[in-house]
């Protein structure tokens, strides 16, 4: 099982090729279970760089196969991290994995949510009493978010499901909902989240985990591939969460305000 993953859902770019066939040389003493759900990366290229997604997704995409040494034809899954974040990435993304796609007449795509996917970076942690709330910044003091729940290792749950929330509107849930809970920020709003959110069970994490990865999409797609989420690439569609610009004046517009 190849799974080519890309996440351009925030200003980070990354490209992943993963198989869920072969076991997981690092996973020493593991169950083949284990062993086939960590899979091996192997090839994933991140650019933070200046270039705009429109410019190096291609070119990414392009080395991570290379690195991987296979081609299109061999990817069995393609899987994008369909939203929420950024409105112009999430459509490059979702177009991309699309065309991609689009040459077989199987279902041979996935789309994962780039919240539940940033939870990944934290499989197989030794996560008691741990909650990861993925943030993505939606401005105005608002995040994209969700609550999940990764105390069983290799069985994460959505306790709160993706959606938007204001700073505030987070804080005061935490500090009603979660007491005694240790909790994890991942995302691009990581850092303004540790800064003004106050509650005492916060733990800080290297940069790199609150970063996109495409190789931690990868995982989190084969897992919805268990399930039976595979779709065809026509059907896949982004998951904004709120209208777009565009949809909100066409309303207004409607409705004549």
């Amino acid at each position: 099982m190849l799974i080519l993953g890309i996440d351009t859902a925030t200003k980070t770019a990354s490209a992943a090729v993963a198989d869920f066939e072969s076991p997981a040389p690092l996973v020493k003493g593991g169950s083949d279970e284990v062993a086939g759900v960590c899979g091996v990366v192997l090839a994933e290229i991140t650019s933070n760089g200046a270039l705009s997604h429109s410019e190096n997704l291609m070119p990414i995409i392009d080395y991570s196969l290379k690195c991987a040494g296979v081609c299109l034809n061999d990817i069995d899954l393609f899987a994008v991290a369909n939203g929420p974040g950024s409105f112009t990435g999430i459509r490059i993304g979702v177009a991309a994995i699309k065309g991609l796609a689009f040459g077989s007449e199987e279902d041979n795509c996935i789309g994962v949510s780039s919240l539940y996917s940033l939870a990944y970076n934290f499989y197989g942690f030794d996560s008691e009493n741990i909650l990861i709330l993925p943030v993505i910044d939606a401005r105005r003091k608002q995040v994209y978010n969700a609550v999940i729940d990764i105390s069983e290792k290799l069985n994460f749950r959505y306790i709160k499901q993706d959606r938007i929330i204001t700073l505030s509107e987070l804080e005061a849930e935490l500090n009603s909902e979660f007491s005694g809970r240790k909790i994890i920020f991942t995302g691009d709003a990581a850092d303004m989240c540790y800064e003004e959110i106050n509650f005492s069970g916060k733990i800080n994490i290297p940069e790199i985990l609150k970063k996109p990865s495409a190789s931690a999409l990868c995982r989190a797609a084969f897992e919805e591939y268990k399930k039976g989420g595979l779709i065809h690439p026509r059907i896949l569609s982004p998951s904004y969460l709120i209208k777009t610009q565009a949809e909100r004046e066409y309303t207004e517009k409607k409705l004549g305000k």
